[in-house]
Parts: structure tokens; C-alpha cells; sequence
């Protein structure tokens, strides 16, 4: 969801007017935020937008090892679509600059988690260019860049969309648990995966990026990148003879993985091709909490959040176990 600059402006305003975010850190992200339009000047009711997609899901990401600390838990703000979550970043900066007492925002722990996608996203006034740039600082071959991650205040995911997290092979157990269907079929993950590679060729954004994005992304896995057809056999034939975590992952950082997610759907769903909106909801949830649950550092998010709490409570690594 795209705003206007007023209401863009009014989201933000009201953001900092939240009484509730005092001391606290505050996570902008994206997702929807149609609902704020009912919120009018009653910033009060801005804790509920953590009820809503995506906030919810980064909300229940949060690692089980950090509620040992006696620190408030987080505050996430859906803002829109990637490019609001930017600009209202940017704004409330501006705005603090301006030593504003209608304020309840500390500067030092405001964050910023957004989407990689296949595009490059400018940032004014930041010390990164563009999100490719953060990416490419944040991590290294699929991993995060442990030296670097605590100077980031904005950061990208390390697969395209947040939604790639939920087609990894280590969920397999939780659509078995509740018998998912894709296609019609009983839910076979690598039927996704091959329908994903399949379909390369046909993905117009991959095609208008490929070059200057997509072959630097997966330039370490060593894939003939001479023109897109010639991915997608590379692909192909990888997966066909050895398919592993980082065969995934990789095909992760350059083909949206939303549409083959909304695809996924039981045969309870009242819609017969998808879940319902609460039922994406349960599974999405269900799959933060397994994250949340793995404390694996070797998960993005997991090791953005532990940034996050180092960057605003001073926790160090030793206190956080790595």
C-alpha cells in the first residue's frame, strides 16, 4: 500500500505521538496499514497495528533467549510498502532533529527491517546508497556478516521477501503437521522449488534486473549467468543432481516466492486455491514461532534482532551466547 505525503506524514506524527513506544525500540516494517485511516488523530490505537501482517510475524520472530533480558519487548510499525518504510524512517529523524516534545520516539532505537525484493530502493541521507548496498554489507554467500551488522540501523532481509523464510526445507514438518496442499497435491516442497526454477525465464522483474542485480547476488554459487535461459538450466541441473540448503537459499535471493506461497491451501480452505486470510495468518505464525523457538544464529532475523538489542541496550555477544 502506497500513502499520500500527507498521510504519510500523519502515519508518522502519530508513530511518535504512540505514548506506549517511551524507552522502547521501535521496528518499522512493511505490511499493510489501510486500517490506520480509521485511527484518524487517535494514536493510541497504533499498538494494534502489531496485530497485523507483517508486524506480527517479526513480532513472533523475536528469539525466546532475548526475554531473559529486563528490557521492554520491541514495538513494530507496519508502514506501507517498501519506499514508505523508508521515507517515514527518514521523516522521523528529520522530526527528532527538530527537537519535537510532542514526542515519545528515542532516536537511538529506531530500526528499520525491509525486503530485499530484485529492485534497488534509493535512501537519502544514509550512509548506504540503496538497499543493495546494505545487503551486500549485511551478508556474505547467504550468511550474515557478523563484523558489520551492528552499524546498520536499516536493514534487508537476506532472501528476496520475508515470505521466502516460510519455503525453507526445515518447515517441511510444519505443513505436514496440518496437511498443506499445492497445486491441488499433497504439499511437496520440492515440487515448489522446481515450479520456481521452471518459471525463471517467465519472471519479467528477474529479466530487467538481471544483469546489475541478480547475477551479482548468486555470482559465489558459480551458475552460468550468460543469459537467463542458461540460469535456469543452470538451476536445473544443480537441483536435479544435488539439491541442499544453499541451492535453495540461493534461488531465494532472486525469484519472489509470494505467489508460490499464496498457492498453499488445505482441504478445509473456504477458498478452494488458498488460504484464508486467517489461515495464512496461523501458518505464518506458526513458522515465526518455530524460528523463535531455533535461536539459530545462522537464521537473518534472528541475528538482526540480537544487533538491535546490542545496538539499544548495549547487550554484548558474550551476554548473548556467541
Amino acid at each position: 500500500m502506497s500513502l499520500t505525503a500527507d498521510e504519510l506524514n500523519n502515519h508518522v506524527k502519530n508513530i511518535m505521538g504512540v505514548r506506549s513506544i517511551k524507552n522502547k525500540v521501535v521496528i518499522l516494517c512493511e505490511g499493510d496499514i489501510s486500517e490506520v485511516k480509521n485511527f484518524k488523530k487517535n494514536p493510541s490505537k497504533y499498538r494494534s497495528l502489531e496485530k497485523f501482517p507483517d508486524a506480527n510475524f517479526y513480532k513472533a520472530c523475536l528469539p525466546k533467549s532475548l526475554k531473559n533480558y529486563p528490557v521492554p519487548t520491541p514495538v513494530f510499525f507496519n508502514c506501507g510498502d517498501r519506499a514508505n518504510v523508508i521515507k517515514a524512517y527518514l521523516m522521523l529523524k528529520e522530526l527528532h532533529a527538530k527537537n519535537r516534545t510532542d514526542s515519545y520516539l528515542d532516536i537511538n532505537k529506531l530500526f528499520v527491517i525491509i525486503d530485499l525484493d530484485i529492485q534497488k530502493a534509493k535512501i537519502d541521507n544514509y550512509r548506504f546508497e540503496n538497499t543493495e548496498e546494505i545487503f551486500n554489507d549485511l551478508y556474505n554467500e547467504l550468511e550474515i556478516n557478523s563484523n558489520k551488522i551492528d552499524s546498520h540501523t536499516i536493514f534487508t532481509t537476506g532472501l528476496i521477501h520475508k515470505e521466502a523464510y516460510f519455503l525453507l526445507k526445515c518447515l517441511e514438518p510444519i505443513f505436514d503437521k496440518d496437511y498443506h496442499l499445492y497445486r491441488n497435491e499433497k504439499l511437496d516442497l520440492n515440487q515448489i522449488y522446481s515450479d520456481i526454477i521452471e518459471e525463471i525465464s517467465e519472471d519479467q522483474d528477474l529479466k530487467q534486473n538481471f544483469k546489475k542485480v541478480a547475477c551479482n547476488r548468486i555470482d559465489f554459487l558459480g551458475l552460468n549467468c550468460s543469459n537467463i535461459n542458461e540460469l535456469k538450466n543452470a538451476f536445473r541441473e544443480k537441483f536435479n543432481h544435488h539439491l541442499d540448503d544453499k541451492l535453495i537459499k540461493t534461488l531465494f535471493l532472486i525469484r519472489k516466492v509470494k505467489p508460490y506461497w499464496e498457492k498453499i491451501h488445505t482441504i478445509e480452505s473456504k477458498t478452494k486455491d488458498h488460504l484464508s486470510e486467517k489461515e495464512i495468518e496461523r501458518l505464518s505464525l506458526n513458522i515465526a514461532k518455530f524460528y523463535s523457538e531455533q535461536d539459530d544464529n545462522r537464521f537473518h532475523l534472528t541475528a538482526i534482532f540480537k544487533s538491535i538489542y546490542r545496538q539499544a541496550y548495549t547487550i554484548t555477544s558474550a551476554d548473548q551466547g556467541f
